[in-house]
């Protein structure tokens, strides 16, 4: 894929909508275990993807305002699959660096990063969590993390 070509990215990108409720978790689990297979990545990346996942999703739907929508998007890029969730809620302090989740994210993933959208006042927000998994991942993964706030 040529760099900033934006068809090619878009052909390469999946996006889901389902509602922020822990019942959708196995179709998540399955539809990115799925795509990490397609895209040729190891056994173990590929559990680790779900899992990582699977994190995000539980952090971003115990956040959610009543009746919000999870957006799960998987962007298969040719060095890494990169995965973001969001959702509206009603606070962004979700995750931070001295949380037990946000370790359990760097273990499984190379790259971890929390954004939101909106005015300091606005609320609720757009909250997400971007996962990356590199292909060719060395071992000892979560080299490298970021927060965007």
């Amino acid at each position: 894929m040529a760099l900033g070509d934006p068809v090619e990215a878009w052909a390469r990108t999946l996006e889901l909508r389902v509602a922020a409720h822990v019942t959708n978790l196995d179709l998540i689990r399955t539809i990115v275990g799925a795509v990490a297979m397609f895209d040729d990545l190891d056994l173990d990346a590929v559990s680790d993807c779900r899992l990582a996942v699977d994190e995000a999703c539980n952090r971003l739907i115990s956040a959610a305002v009543p009746g919000a929508v999870l957006t799960f998007v998987v962007h298969r890029r040719d060095d890494a699959l990169v995965v973001d969730v969001s959702t509206m809620c009603d606070r962004v302090d979700l995750i931070s660096p001295d949380d037990f989740s946000w370790h359990v994210l760097r273990s499984l993933t190379d790259d971890v990063r929390v954004f939101n959208l909106g005015e300091a006042t606005d609320w609720p927000r757009l909250v997400g969590i971007s996962i990356t998994t590199n292909r060719a991942a060395a071992p000892g993964r979560g080299s490298a993390s970021g927060r965007d706030e």
